[in-house]
């Protein structure tokens, strides 16, 4: 162990070799982290401070545990007899599989899964006799998760929502809670409430988990939340000896219940510990620091450090504007194509804040014939909300079509079930016509809710034939999303809701450029189709596109963090001090993911709900001092639209190919927080402004006001509270809204 310890550096053998009490390990980005946790867990155990028994180690994920796990038994030289490395999830059901019945659960209780909770939420809805159309299950589930992980009560909850939802949801967290008793089975939340609850009433099995956690290794601990803090705060004994390894610079889960405060308050929560930070960076060239630490020093929720590097050069970080998606794309696909000869596939990473932004990516590369995949997602075309919406349009186009009347017939729910769908199947049979066409027919034999509910459907489809024919295409997708429904089903500011939407979003996109190269709605779906058929390639050597999110705890050769624009980085749904704060916490894991060469691009403009739309550029950009970058931008944002960014060596927007040069902007000039955020009045594609008080109108959802502005530009969303809908986020360009 002392020949692997000279492997260390010295704030690393610090921490490794710490001794009793609480420990903080300030562990910045690319420090050596893991080999920390795992350092100290085997000194512990070599040198004699614990027993294998007495020492125990969690993390978020399973990769992380068995990672560390098998860097520890390569230490000590065996497998671990007693200790305990996994995630948080897995330490609380070890203690509930333990002890059950003083849990308050059945022995052989079972685990939920994810399709099985929204299932059980959509019967406690109907228990507690609410419309699952109105209210959706995955948003009342969501409400109810985040309410248990920020350890609150039902009735905290209820005060904390907007009447009738906080009604709604503490109705449904009671029926929800009885249904899982009734079967016998907790979900995921409920392994952490269970054991928390397990440790608090129960004094000689606390005792017991003590034992076991007498010495508490905590990876990642920015991203714990309140119930998990409780969790540690319980399972330790009297020593307190916690080593908790963090980097507040990458706290990006606060959508989740992660609680900053955890780790900036660690004094506050463990008196007395020890802080060592890690600052040495393994992995970035020192010009990829620079930029990371130039931009995350904004921030002011942060204990502070600053990152270096011994290793020598590094290409400078480049900075590439373009004059829109596709060709930000293009760019990108010709530096990885000229770095292929000297880089695996897999080494090359682009990185983006929502998953919408990888069409333009994934369609330039399949043209270039580049392997790729979507890591931690659904390719932009198999996205579930993108396939809906694509049945729709082949409906339209194909009356007949099996396939697409099969997905979206009951999409959104109709009550159009599969009793139903068997009636018609049998009538199709006897009538030799396929099953639209006896749909078309409304057969006797189905019941009359389902006449109906099948009857409305081939009005909307009837409707959408002549609408295609007096609208632009783009209109024309939008008008079928709001209509039909689709797009209504991912209403509400949940951060998947979101994303759900920008998909639907970019495919009303997609039409609109197809049509303007001359594509008809038949062509453009015959390209998806083909393009579909080539994505099918799972090599190990292929390019990754991934969100931000997504990137955590990666590391490539060449990475892009691509849209780099007001409204996407940061968010249009992060407009407050501490979402921005985020945002560019998120900006800073997407550059120190990077080992040998970064760029950071955007577009000038975009196509967005239908039409093109000019872009703002993101304020982060203007918190990177000037001489930092290699601008080779081919584009720029025009003096009306630019933050701190024209003058003299800008290049003019008729400018073509690449100039490399210095970024004109002022050294290390920064925005203010009250730059940063979105004005009182906004305006949308077509000019027209937008301010909290307005009074408008909408076809569906009746009379309203407006309660905020999101976002602005091709980015602008509305929050309204409509006299009989209630609250609504919409987007103007698509939801046609009428001032009143």
């Amino acid at each position: 162990m002392t020949k692997l310890m000279d492997q260390l550096n010295a704030p690393q053998r610090e921490a490794v070799t710490y001794g009793d009490g609480p420990l903080l390990v300030l562990a910045g980005a690319g420090s050596g982290k893991t080999r920390v946790l795992a350092y100290r867990m085997a000194y512990l155990i070599e040198n004699g401070h614990a027993g294998q028994e007495e020492v125990t180690a969690v993390t978020f994920t399973n990769k992380a545990a068995r990672e560390m796990k098998h860097r520890v038994e390569e230490l000590v030289g065996g497998a671990l007899r007693g200790g305990f490395v996994g995630t948080f999830h897995r330490w609380a059901l070890e203690m509930l599989r333990r002890y059950p019945r003083e849990a308050g659960l059945k022995p052989g209780f079972s685990i939920l899964d994810s399709d099985e909770q929204r299932a059980l939420v959509s019967r406690a809805l109907k228990t507690a006799q609410y419309d699952v159309k109105v209210h959706p299950p995955r948003m009342v589930q969501s409400l109810i998760s985040t309410s248990v992980n920020r350890c609150e009560e039902p009735e905290q909850l209820r005060s904390r929502l907007r009447p009738p939802l906080g009604d709604v949801a503490v109705d449904v967290w009671e029926a929800y809670r009885k249904l899982k008793l009734e079967a016998g089975s907790i979900d995921f939340d409920d392994m952490l409430v269970f054991a928390v609850r397990l440790l608090k009433q129960h004094e000689t099995i606390r005792k017991a988990v003590q034992l076991r956690a007498r010495y508490l290794l905590v990876d990642e601990f920015q991203d714990t939340n309140r119930l998990q803090m409780r969790l540690l705060e319980l399972a330790l004994s009297g020593d307190r000896n916690i080593t908790a390894v963090g980097d507040e610079d990458q706290s990006i889960y606060r959508w989740r219940g992660a609680e900053l405060d955890n780790i900036l308050s660690f004094e506050r929560f463990f008196p007395g510990a020890h802080s060592v930070a890690l600052e040495e960076n393994y992995r970035s060239s020192q010009p990829i620091l620079s930029v990371a630490g130039a931009l995350i020093a904004h921030n002011q929720q942060r204990r502070g450090k600053k990152l270096f590097t011994q290793r020598d050069g590094g290409e400078q970080v480049f900075l590439c504007i373009s004059q829109d998606e596709r060709a930000e794309a293009r760019w990108v696909v010709d530096r990885f194509k000229a770095a292929s000869s000297s880089a695996p596939y897999a080494e090359m990473a682009v990185l983006v804040r929502t998953n919408a932004q990888t069409r333009p990516f994934e369609e330039e590369l399949t043209r270039a014939q580049m392997p790729y995949r979507v890591v931690a997602g659904l390719r932009f075309w198999q996205r579930a909300e993108v396939k809906d919406a694509l049945a729709y349009l082949r409906l339209v186009v194909n009356p007949e079509d099996l396939l697409a009347f099969d997905r979206v017939v009951n999409v959104p729910a109709r009550g159009i079930g599969a009793a139903t769908l068997d009636v018609l199947r049998r009538e199709a049979e006897n009538a030799e016509i396929t099953v639209p066409s006896a749909a078309r027919k409304l057969p006797e034999a189905l019941a009359p809710r389902a006449r109906r509910a099948l009857g409305d459907f081939f009005k909307l489809l009837a409707t959408a034939r002549d609408k295609r024919e007096e609208l632009a295409p783009g209109d024309f997708v939008g008008w079928l999303l709001e209509n039909s429904g689709l797009l209504a089903l991912y209403d509400g500011d949940a951060e998947e809701k979101v994303a759900r939407r920008e998909n639907l979003a970019q495919l009303a996109a997609a039409v609109a450029e197809s049509a303007s190269l001359g594509q008809s709605m038949e062509e453009f779906l015959d390209s998806v189709a083909l393009l579909e058929e080539t994505e099918h390639d799972e090599s190990v050597d292929a390019i990754s596109l991934m969100t931000l999110h997504a990137a955590k705890g990666l590391e490539f050769d060449l990475v892009v963090l691509a849209g780099l624009e007001d409204g996407l980085l940061p968010h249009s749904n992060s407009r407050d001090d501490d979402g921005v704060e985020e945002e560019r916490r998120l900006a800073y894991v997407g550059m120190t993911r990077a080992r040998q060469w970064l760029a950071l691009t955007g577009a000038r403009t975009r196509f967005l709900f239908g039409q093109r739309q000019q872009t703002r550029p993101s304020p982060f950009l203007e918190q990177i001092p000037s001489e930092l970058l290699a601008d080779v931008s081919t584009a720029a944002w025009g003096a009306e639209s630019s933050i701190g960014m024209g003058g003299a060596g800008s290049v003019g927007l008729g400018s073509a190919g690449a100039h490399t040069r210095q970024h004109p902007r002022t050294p290390q000039k920064t925005v203010s927080r009250a730059q940063s955020k979105v004005s009182s009045t906004v305006v949308d594609g077509d000019g027209t402004g937008w301010r909290p008080g307005d009074r408008v109108h909408h076809r569906r959802f009746g009379n309203g006001v407006v309660l905020s502005c999101q976002g602005r530009g091709p980015q602008l969303k509305l929050v309204v509270y409509f006299d009989h809908a209630g609250r609504k986020t919409l987007v103007p360009t698509i939801a046609k809204l009428e001032k009143k």
